[in-house]
């Protein structure tokens, strides 16, 4: 069973975190797959190294309001192979679960007290194919009362994402090679907050494998084999073919 991880970020220079030296740390991690992430305000990305595993183009936007996010979800939905929204704010939460064209709401937690998200988020990211994230990096970064209002809020959107019918995807979020965790344990911090094993391992697989598939197909028109376009510029996306 292939995993993923869709939430990886690298330095392109040479250094520490660089792509060949996350690849390799994926594949000592046995990883199929990695999301390579870079934010939208960066502007343009370099070329993606070649890789003997499958690296996806993952753009995170960080809108500062509901009607910015659909403005630049209009604009780049056909520029990346899994979109994301840096989540926190409830208004921003809740606007990334309405929008169809959105792939995975990162961290809605981030910064709260609550969840960040409530019956009517989930029920919109279920209705819209939205996947919500459980970030292992929110958890191994964070400290005393901040790690039990992360710890309780994640476990909240779980049992939320079970009843209402969402998806989640599990991501390590990491920003250091060694920050990284291999497919089996992330699942197992997901089962540990209380999913049931055989979703917690969807979650690290058939979930981000089934969105990245859906989302190559429907950017097939606008692309060559092999290659995506980003910000006007086309990058090399190696494949495992």
């Amino acid at each position: 069973m292939p995993f993923y991880d869709l939430h990886v970020h690298t330095s392109l220079s040479i250094g520490e975190n660089t792509v060949a030296e996350t690849v390799e740390m994926a594949k000592k991690l046995d990883l199929a797959g990695l999301g390579i992430v870079r934010y939208y305000s960066s502007g343009k990305l370099e070329e993606i190294p070649k890789s003997d595993i499958d690296l996806i183009v993952a753009l995170i936007i960080k809108p500062t309001s509901a009607e910015e996010l659909n403005e630049i979800v209009k604009k780049i939905r056909k520029r990346a192979e899994i979109l994301m929204v840096h989540g926190g704010d409830y208004d921003i939460n809740r606007a990334a679960c309405e929008n169809s064209m959105i792939d995975i709401l990162c961290h809605p937690e981030l910064g709260r007290k609550d969840s960040g998200l409530d019956h009517i988020c989930i029920k919109a990211a279920s209705e819209n194919n939205v996947a919500i994230e459980i970030n292992f990096r929110e958890i191994l970064e964070s400290y005393n009362k901040h790690r039990t209002y992360n710890l309780s809020a994640m476990e909240k959107n779980i049992k939320l994402c079970k009843k209402y019918d969402a998806n989640v995807v599990i991501t390590s979020g990491a920003v250091s090679k060694w920050g990284m965790r291999s497919g089996r344990e992330l699942a197992s911090i997901a089962h540990l907050l209380g999913m049931e094993l055989g979703d917690a391992i969807a979650a690290v697989s058939t979930v981000p494998e089934e969105l990245i598939k859906t989302n190559r197909e429907k950017l097939a028109d606008k692309r060559s084999e092999g290659v995506s376009v980003v910000d006007g510029d086309k990058h090399e996306i190696p494949r495992n073919m």
